[in-house]
């Protein structure tokens, strides 16, 4: 459930949410069986009040073709309410620890401009060639903590405005720094 409340919401929106959900909804049963108003009551500090019916949907879906777990294969994944490629791929890799990247904004810039990787879609996640590609490089052992630290270090530290490179630590091998060092302070345009 926190993929799926995650999407298009910030962290600290959903954890605020998060105890609330799972303490009124504990299983697919009890969210089948919830009421709208409920629901829609209960995700309304999300921000998006259209999240109620789609998880309702994601819920009898789960119950009736897969018996009520979740499917751990990308096209069964992807097939559900509600689940996108992006989500479909977080929760291979953070629930069945499958080698998949897990490519949002921040994780695309940092690997922009940290190692080179650039795509021509408006969307880099709909890129299939470099999702593949990525895929590839996500480690076998620990998928989880790879992605995790993708994100994270994507969100605050190689941010979109005013990343903060002194205390980035792919700083020494990443490109965006090593142009931007050669680059006066006054004519910097950040990507």
């Amino acid at each position: 459930m926190a993929v799926f409340m995650l999407q298009r919401t910030g962290v600290s929106q959903v954890m605020n949410v998060y105890d609330q959900f799972i303490q009124r909804y504990p299983d697919l049963a009890s969210i089948i069986e919830g009421s709208a108003e409920e629901l829609s009551r209960v995700l309304r500090p999300l921000g998006r009040v259209d999240r109620w019916p789609v998880l309702k949907a994601l819920a009898v879906t789960l119950v009736k073709e897969h018996g009520g777990d979740i499917p751990d294969d990308l096209a069964s994944l992807d097939a559900l309410p509600g689940v996108g490629q992006y989500s479909a791929r977080a929760v291979l890799c953070l629930a069945f620890g499958k080698p998949r990247i897990m490519l949002d904004p921040n994780s695309y810039r940092l690997l922009s401009r940290a190692c080179g990787i650039v795509t021509n879609k408006a969307r880099p996640h709909a890129d299939v060639g470099l999702i593949e590609r990525l895929d590839a490089v996500v480690p076998h052992d620990d998928p989880r903590a790879f992605n995790l630290a993708l994100l994270d270090v994507g969100s605050t530290i190689c941010r979109n405005k005013a990343p903060i490179h002194e205390s980035c630590p792919l700083r020494k091998v990443c490109r965006f720094w090593v142009e931007s060092a050669k680059t006066p302070q006054s004519v910097r345009v950040l990507r």
